[in-house]
């Protein structure tokens, strides 16, 4: 597919999505005006009058975001729990990209080892002592490993295991999915599907894998048919999981299905 029809759909995509789970214009818009300053420099050189631009339409959007979202983006129900540093921190984890790109397979995983040890012996430690640790693990995660250990380990396979253009967009398939996820579901959730979970909650993951996975495949040149491909299995696998954490199922059962269509040559 030509690049540029193929970013017009995408784009498209976006802007239907998020104004199916927000119901409103304005979401659609900043999706929508974010979006463009991404890809604008991403897709057309990283110049310096470009980078300048993007930079002060980037702040721009942050304060219009920040004024139209105020402060209760993340407020969610009393059956809820949100731990906002752990959000607001998840983005951070695609930083693991350019780690690969720069240092290589064996820095990565050293570093992801040693941070899911970390995170492992820290669940231990909870878990033998019954120490909650309030401002790092949620009451949800009393008896069993955190979130943040799923994902680490989680991370630690798509990379061992996966080329780049799968393991990358697995990567931001977890982190900004689930985030998009998080959002639209605690805002803007209303139509229950299963296990708890929202409709706009769903659709805000499919926004989030196209946003997200759309920026890697235009900048490390994959094809359009992982993101396609992989963003509905990412959102399907964060639907039906219910008994394993899904910052685990989500990256590995997504990482297994793009290496095997590859594999098959269906991809």
């Amino acid at each position: 597919m030509d690049t540029e029809l193929y970013l017009l759909i995408v784009t498209a995509a976006l802007v239907l999505l998020s104004a199916v789970v927000s119901r409103n214009c304005l979401i659609p818009a900043l999706v929508l005006f974010s979006y463009l300053v991404i890809m604008l420099p991403v897709r057309y050189g990283l110049q310096t009058w470009v980078i300048i631009t993007a930079g002060i339409l980037l702040l721009a959007f942050t304060g219009i975001f920040l004024l139209a979202a105020g402060k209760n983006l993340f407020t969610a129900g009393q059956e809820t729990e949100v731990i906002r540093w752990r959000i607001i921190a998840r983005p951070f984890a695609l930083l693991f990209i350019p780690i690969h790109v720069w240092l290589g397979d064996r820095v990565l995983l050293y570093l992801l080892g040693v941070l899911a040890m970390i995170f492992i012996a820290a669940d231990l430690y909870r878990l033998f002592s019954r120490r909650r640790l309030a401002l790092f693990f949620k009451k949800t995660e009393i008896q069993r490993f955190s979130s943040m250990t799923s994902f680490l380990v989680a991370v630690f396979i798509i990379f061992l295991l996966f080329p780049p253009e799968v393991s990358y967009l697995c990567l931001a398939f977890i982190v900004c999915g689930d985030l998009a996820a998080k959002i639209a579901g605690l805002k803007f959730g209303r139509i229950r599907l299963i296990h708890g979970k929202t409709l706009e909650g769903s659709l805000g993951f499919l926004t989030g894998c196209l946003y997200a996975g759309s920026v890697i495949c235009v900048i490390f040149g994959f094809p359009c048919s992982y993101l396609l491909i992989g963003a509905l299995c990412a959102t399907l696998a964060e639907l039906f999981t219910f008994h394993m954490d899904d910052n685990f199922t989500v990256g590995v059962l997504t990482g297994v299905t793009l290496q095997a269509l590859h594999y098959f040559l269906v991809i």
